[in-house]
């Protein structure tokens, strides 16, 4: 048995076969780990605020859908001012009568006599090309394109305007959504490192005899709590991060981190609650002021209904006859003319004056929006400054708290390891500190996203990304 065992050892194919395999096993975890791992680099972005706004504006469906309507409205404008360019326009028919058309003319053979005759007119064979130039000369509904065409081009870009200030405020707070959730993982992970560590403390006391099992499940049930507030925190992470995304017009399973810091965002927290702003600023309010200068040409138009429509024209025509199919175009009959053209309704059962006053309603409208604009704006302005202020004051409280609790675990710990603290007030200080830390990165949250709010409240929101 030992001889034989030996033998399947030595056996020279045994070892290639065992060695292919082991070489194999290799080769495909290599592959799979770098592959894992190139894979990972490659769905990895990390922006900042500005880079995220730049990406947006590149890729937001909303965004583009409002950039094509601008186009839209600049081609509609020229569609409608290319009327007063002569228009030039070509039509043409091939007839086969199969009966000709009848003409009651009086009896030529003897006039006197008062009768009359049918003759048939025509040939059965025939066809006509007909050129014709035609010049707006006098055209209400082209003065009136004239008068709005600025004004509909300024009220399309400031819609667009308004869409850009909407993806602004809804990704910077996306933004930030993201940054509070990447902190809570942060802070939920360095938590666990020291839970782990106490735990740890705890077990060896346990086993040394210095204290009994109290401690050790203590720190084992305030370690399970923050394992899963880590995992709810986590999750939570993933719905910012498709929120994120939305705003970012992304379709694309990559992963993505937010370059920013606390510091950073509380630097740019300022009380400056006690600065002017006109409602003038608001883009709603300049888009209602572009819709009041297109009602006006409106009303303008309705006013002059009474204008004719005149336009001049000149028409070539040619003329093919035959009464046989096959010389249809052997001898061509040709004509033109040339005149003005008048349309001028003289009445209308009242249209015009009912559409004027409807147009004055519609103005009174406008105006009347403004003035509910600017009550909405009152109440937003205030609600804004007022919520910016309280979540300013409330930042600095919690960013107190968080201080004070910083120095409260760092004394009691040192005072648990010289035997002065019992355990029990261990974790209560640890307890505290992750719900300052908690409670300082919610409220630096608020506080920035307070200031969105009031920036747009104000008509201070950017948009040149």
């Amino acid at each position: 048995m030992r001889n034989s065992h030996v033998q399947v050892l030595t056996d020279p194919l045994a070892n290639n076969t065992l060695l292919m395999r082991t070489l194999f096993a290799i080769l495909t975890f290599y592959f799979l780990f770098t592959g894992q791992v190139f894979s990972q680099q490659q769905e990895v972005m990390e922006l900042d605020l500005e880079s995220a706004l730049s990406l947006a504006f590149e890729n937001q469906p909303l965004l583009q859908q409002f950039v094509n309507e601008t186009e839209k409205t600049d081609y509609a404008i020229k569609s409608g001012k290319s009327a007063w360019i002569p228009q030039l326009n070509l039509e043409g028919a091939v007839n086969r009568y199969f009966q000709q058309p009848v003409a009651i003319f009086p009896d030529f053979d003897n006039p006197e006599s008062g009768e009359f005759q049918e003759v048939r007119t025509g040939v059965p064979h025939n066809a006509n090309l007909n050129f014709s130039l035609s010049q707006n000369l006098l055209n209400n509904e082209l003065f009136r394109m004239n008068a709005q065409a600025s004004h509909l081009n300024q009220a399309a870009s400031q819609s667009l305007e308004d869409v850009k200030i909407q993806v602004v405020v809804g990704l910077s707070k996306a933004f930030y959504e993201v940054f509070l959730a990447e902190e809570q993982v942060r802070l939920a992970q360095e938590d666990i490192k020291r839970q782990s560590r106490q735990l740890e403390d705890a077990k060896l006391q346990l086993e040394a005899g210095l204290t009994d099992n109290i401690d050790f499940k203590r720190a084992t049930i305030t370690l399970q709590n923050t394992q899963s507030q880590l995992y709810q925190y986590k999750e939570e992470k993933q719905i910012k991060i498709a929120a994120l995304k939305y705003w970012l017009g992304m379709d694309k399973d990559i992963e993505i981190k937010v370059r920013a810091s606390a510091s950073q965002l509380e630097e740019k927290l300022t009380p400056d609650t006690l600065l002017v702003y006109e409602a003038k600023n608001r883009i709603e309010y300049q888009v209602l002021e572009s819709q009041k200068a297109i009602q006006n040409a409106e009303i303008s138009y309705q006013k002059r209904r009474f204008l004719p429509d005149v336009s001049a024209f000149y028409d070539y025509n040619f003329l093919f006859l035959s009464p046989v199919g096959s010389e249809l175009f052997d001898q061509v009959y040709s004509f033109s003319l040339i005149g003005l053209q008048l349309n001028l309704p003289i009445f209308l059962g009242g249209k015009r004056k009912y559409e004027a006053r409807m147009a004055a309603l519609d103005l009174q409208n406008i105006n009347l929006d403004q003035k509910r604009l600017m009550l909405e704006i009152n109440l937003e302005m205030q609600e804004a400054l007022s919520a910016y202020k309280n979540s300013f004051y409330l930042l600095k409280t919690q960013k107190s708290n968080r201080e004070l609790a910083e120095e409260i675990y760092g004394t009691i710990s040192l005072q648990y390891e010289q035997g002065i603290k019992n355990f029990l007030e261990v974790i209560q200080a640890e307890t505290d500190l992750r719900t300052a830390r908690i409670n300082y990165l919610r409220s630096l949250f608020n506080a920035t996203t307070a200031k969105i709010d009031l920036q747009k409240a104000r008509g201070e929101i950017k948009t040149d990304y």
